[in-house]
Formats: structure tokens, C-alpha cells, sequence
């Protein structure tokens, strides 16, 4: 199964974001892009559907940039994946909007006899990103 950028990140930028936070002051998101080696015009993109989400505050103005809107326990990697439309099927299927062929079949078809097997996958990986939060990545404990 292969990432998109977006999804992959989205994720760095916001263990970046908790390694350089500190309560007092906001995280900026030109310290991110240093941290990562993500261009803050990216990084732009990115925030404005984690601040939409709620999983982010932003500050504005001098010294402004982002502060966690939940503790880093509450908020999981497929939250943060689903957050910016990252599709995470491990086949190309109708249900999935990747500029990707689609399969002949579509999902829920007689045809597609593998499609239960890749169904149970997708299943399985969301479960497990969905019980990755970014403290456990952080103490690494996955």
C-alpha cells in the first residue's frame, strides 16, 4: 500500500509541531517546515484542514502559529489521514477518488472475488492507524 504525501505530511508535520511545542508559545509553521523539510506553502495547505477539523488552534499575528486543540493521547493517525482526504484503500476501487483507474468490477461486485480479501486489509490497516495516537509514536510505543 503506497501513501500520498499528503497523508505521510500531514502526520510528520504534526509530530514535528509536538516535539517543538511549548505551552507558552505557538509553533510556527515556518519551525516545521525547518524541522521537516516541508515547504511552508505546503504546510499552509495542510493546517487550514487540521484547524478546520479541530485538531489544531491557530494564532495570528507576530509570533503567531499552532497549538494542539486535543492532548497528543486523543488524536490518532488515521484522524490526522482522514482529516486531509487521504484515501488509504489498498486497491484502486470506485469507492476510492485517486486518479487512478478504477477496478472494472466496483466495489460490492459478483465479479471481484478478491475484493472481500482487500476489504478485510482496508478494515484491518484502519483499525490499526485509528489506535496510533501521537503520544504513542512519540514515546514509541507502536
Amino acid at each position: 500500500m503506497k501513501l500520498s504525501t499528503k497523508g505521510r505530511y500531514s502526520v510528520r508535520a504534526m509530530l514535528a509541531m509536538a516535539i517543538l511545542a511549548d505551552e507558552k508559545k505557538p509553533v510556527s509553521l515556518k519551525q516545521i517546515s525547518a524541522h521537516e523539510g516541508i515547504s511552508v506553502s505546503y504546510l499552509e495547505q495542510l493546517f487550514v484542514h487540521l484547524r478546520r477539523a479541530g485538531l489544531v488552534k491557530s494564532v495570528r499575528g507576530p509570533g503567531g502559529g499552532y497549538h494542539f486543540a486535543k492532548n497528543l493521547d486523543q488524536i490518532t493517525v488515521a484522524e490526522i489521514m482522514n482529516v486531509v482526504q487521504e484515501c488509504m484503500q489498498p486497491v484502486n476501487c470506485a469507492a476510492c477518488t485517486q486518479d487512478l483507474p478504477a477496478c472494472d468490477a466496483g466495489r460490492g461486485s459478483s465479479k471481484c472475488l478478491t475484493r472481500p480479501l482487500w476489504d478485510k486489509l482496508d478494515d484491518t490497516i484502519g483499525v490499526f492507524l485509528d489506535s496510533v495516537t501521537l503520544q504513542n509514536i512519540i514515546d514509541r510505543s507502536v
